[in-house]
């Protein structure tokens, strides 16, 4: 049997999702979790992996089990046996062809930044920005979007052979507090969306950035600053 599951979590104290043999991974909690619940030792796969100190609003993952439970009785369950800063919102079954990683069509991440300096109520959730201005952000994100090569915006030990992908959009919610980035492609590479927040950041403070010359360069030093990975969240997975 092929389950379907929804999982927030808090990224802060682990590795990021995926296993690691010297850190606690998202993954490892789940797998464990599913593990008290059935007896089972089975994979959990996830949509994407993200790093340490990520977080996920709706990270997507899949795992098979050899006999039948209801979805409330896994969800139930599963978050007896999670750590408080994982959770399980919603369990389904799933056709044997559902992948939870190679299924997915769009995903989506939020960066989430703060005006003022840091606080230490919001201190690894999100990122001071200062007096950063969001219309700047905005204008310049518009030649994000469409398909590029983003050899430029890919973090140096990537296992990626090919560079391009199609980003659909790219929105800013500015409530005068809190700055929302909202970026949804068809694949990221790796720290993809923390380079795009430093350039955003950059441009929020009036640094003069001009992204079309970024992408033409395909040089990974020509954008060097990564934006802390405490600020991104996983936010939506789609697959139709």
């Amino acid at each position: 049997m092929r389950y379907r599951i929804t999982v927030s979590y808090d990224g802060t104290g682990f590795c990021g999702w995926q296993s690691q043999p010297s850190g606690r991974s998202v993954q490892d909690a789940l797998e464990n979790a599913v593990f008290r619940l059935s007896g089972e030792r089975t994979h959990v796969v996830g949509s994407g992996r993200t790093d340490a100190g990520v977080h996920a609003i709706a990270q997507v993952a899949h795992f098979e089990l050899s006999r039948e439970y209801e979805n409330k009785t896994i969800v139930g369950a599963l978050n007896a046996h999670l750590p408080r800063s994982v959770r399980v919102s919603d369990c389904r079954r799933a056709d044997d062809g559902f992948d939870a990683r190679k299924s997915a069509k769009r995903k989506t991440y939020m960066y989430l930044m703060y005006r003022g300096e840091r606080s230490p109520l919001l201190d690894g959730r999100a990122v001071a920005v200062g007096d950063a201005d969001c219309e700047s952000m905005r204008r310049i994100a518009e030649d994000i979007v469409g398909t590029h090569d983003f050899t430029t915006f890919m973090a140096h030990g990537s296992g990626a052979k090919n560079a391009v992908r199609t980003v659909y959009s790219v929105r800013f919610e500015d409530d005068g507090k809190f700055i929302k980035m909202f970026i949804t492609a068809n694949g990221f590479l790796y720290n993809m969306v923390r380079i795009i927040a430093a350039l955003m950041i950059k441009a929020g403070h009036g640094e003069p950035v001009d992204i079309k010359a970024l992408l033409a360069a395909r040089d990974r030093t020509a954008a060097k600053d990564t934006a802390p990975p405490y600020g991104l969240y996983l936010y939506d997975v789609e697959y139709e």
